[in-house]
């Protein structure tokens, strides 16, 4: 069995030095992944403790056959990093309007208009499709999160996810 499927497994059990063994093995990459995310050092930061404070948490929620700890802590820390962009979203940008040119300004009457023929399109999927378009790209879950949560074969979420997606293509070119 891999080494670090053994780490998670202990993980599960408590054993705080596996924690601290699968830091040392990814914290490096969850860091990268943060960063890539970011675009921000101190942030990308806060992103790795805050990744392995949550590996800590959920623990138990990970199955070896949905996939490597590798994946499971990545995803989480992708997670994570999309949590603090929206948390930095909501945070006020002070941007004076002068300095904006005026080709760079949304147009609010697009970007609703955008938002009704999407909204309309996810409604038109079978309520098994909407569930799953819901999940991955307004709650932010992955794939093996998805199949965690469905209960379904990872490969059934993925093939199932574009066929949704297609689906919802052709009915967004049709407006």
């Amino acid at each position: 069995m891999d080494e670090e499927i053994l780490l998670m497994l202990r993980l599960q059990q408590g054993d705080a030095e596996a924690l601290t063994e699968l830091h040392h093995r990814t914290g490096r990459q969850v860091y990268a992944v943060a960063y890539h995310l970011l675009r921000h050092r101190e942030e990308a930061e806060e992103v790795v403790q805050d990744t392995f404070t949550r590996v800590a948490r959920q623990a138990r929620s990970y199955h070896p056959e949905l996939g490597s700890p590798r994946a499971f802590i990545y995803t989480v820390a992708r997670n994570a990093a999309l949590s603090q962009l929206r948390a930095r979203g909501a945070r006020p940008v002070t941007v004076d309007p002068e300095q904006v040119p005026p080709d760079h300004l949304p147009a609010p009457a697009h970007d609703l208009e955008t938002r009704v023929d999407v909204q309309a399109a996810v409604q038109r999927l079978t309520t098994r499709d909407q569930a799953l378009i819901l999940d991955a790209f307004f709650d932010g879950l992955s794939h093996p999160e998805i199949a965690a949560k469905r209960q379904l074969p990872l490969g059934t979420v993925k093939s199932r996810l574009r066929r949704a997606l297609l689906a919802m293509r052709e009915r967004l070119e049709e407006t």
